[in-house]
């Protein structure tokens, strides 16, 4: 059984409330709802939602264009700005370079007419320098020509002069070399005039050069002189005169011993206070005297004194060598002599080395003395013979070097 709802219950509140007005309104709302929608108002919405997305992009790509144009607008403001202003300074030192390029020019034409005038002022002088040289040309031919004839002359006189010279060189300073070199001069001047009455000259000249050849060949100058030096090196070994030689300062050696032995031996009848120590210290002085020996070779002399005669003799067999080197027949019979007379004062001559220096000096002094020189008479015969400027016999005395 049904039960009706009481009127104090919810349900019958609620129901009491509702209105029929909006009971109808809300049943035609959702009436409509539930009704479809035209097509015609569907294509009207498609086409207002296109059209606002076509108005909206045009609107994008309008504003989006416009600042594209602005941006290339300033570029291209930018790069004409730049382009203006380099042409302005193209313009500018195109401007510079064309004043520089007529200043240039104006110069090169200036230039051109200073060099055409030096050039017909270089051609001017030259054909006045061709006509001076032209002129002392002929100058010069009759100066040769004039001196030509006495061209001979001044020959002969050279290889008179020459030959004076030589003769000077063998006889005043006994240089046989030098006088070999003056002879060889003057026979290259007698081969370069080519005189036939010349030839006997030449053939004098060429004997003489053979015996001062062989007579040169019989001293070594330079052997002498290196023999000298040798002996420098060697003057601190030498002896002194005065000082005894090793073998009779060993020979005197056991005699004394002997004699000091018998000294030291007691006599029988000395007291037994001297006998006795003397007896007990004689094998032990015997033992000393057997195993320590005691050899002189020379007598004390004092270290001064010998570095003092060493040096003299080390200055006069330096003298010698540079006299015998230099030629100076003069000094080197100076230093010969007084070499000799020092070292045979101060040292003893029987030493080899002492000896050998000695026969060297003597050489030297018999080869400045008694060498028997070439005659070169048989020359200054033959240039007289020949026609040609007298020469004198003998050089003169008063010039002994050349």
């Amino acid at each position: 059984m049904t039960q009706s709802p009481s009127s104090d219950s919810p349900v019958a509140h609620d129901r009491k409330e509702i209105d029929p007005l909006a009971l109808d309104q809300a049943a035609e709302q959702t009436a409509a709802e539930d009704r479809p929608i035209p097509i015609g108002r569907v294509y009207a919405y498609w086409l207002l939602t296109l059209f606002v997305v076509f108005s909206g992009s045009l609107v994008s790509l309008s504003w989006i264009g416009w600042k594209l144009f602005q941006t290339n607008a300033e570029r291209i403001d930018q790069v004409l700005t730049t382009q203006r202003a380099e042409q302005n300074n193209l313009s500018q030192a195109l401007s510079a370079a064309q004043r520089e390029l007529m200043h240039a020019q104006t110069q090169i034409k200036t230039e051109r007419g200073e060099i055409t005038q030096l050039r017909s002022e270089s051609q001017a002088g030259q054909q006045a320098l061709t006509a001076q040289i032209g002129q002392v040309e002929q100058k010069l031919a009759g100066i040769q020509d004039r001196l030509g004839r006495g061209e001979t002359a001044w020959q002969l006189a050279d290889i008179g002069f020459l030959l004076t010279r030589a003769q000077e060189r063998l006889s005043i300073a006994h240089d046989p070399e030098g006088a070999a070199v003056a002879l060889r001069l003057a026979d290259e001047h007698l081969a370069a005039l080519a005189l036939p009455q010349l030839l006997p000259v030449r053939a004098a000249i060429s004997d003489a050069l053979t015996r001062l050849d062989t007579v040169a060949a019989a001293f070594d100058r330079v052997g002498m002189a290196l023999a000298l030096r040798r002996a420098a090196e060697q003057v601190t070994l030498w002896p002194l005169a005065g000082s005894k030689p090793n073998n009779q300062a060993s020979a005197t050696e056991p005699a004394t011993t002997s004699t000091h032995t018998l000294s030291n031996t007691p006599a029988a009848d000395a007291p037994w206070y001297i006998r006795w120590p003397r007896a007990a210290w004689q094998p032990v002085a015997d033992w000393f005297t057997r195993q320590f020996t005691l050899t002189r070779s020379d007598e004390p002399f004092k270290a001064s004194a010998r570095g003092a005669t060493d040096r003299e003799t080390l200055l006069w067999l330096t003298a010698v060598r540079e006299a015998l080197l230099a030629r100076d027949t003069p000094m080197l019979r100076a230093a010969l002599t007084q070499a000799q007379h020092w070292i045979l004062s101060h040292y003893t001559t029987q030493a080899p080395d002492l000896q050998a220096v000695l026969n060297d000096l003597t050489k030297m002094q018999e080869f400045t003395t008694t060498a028997h020189w070439p005659d070169l008479a048989p020359i200054f015969k033959a240039w007289q013979a020949a026609g040609l400027t007298p020469v004198p016999d003998s050089p003169i005395l008063s010039e002994v070097q050349p």
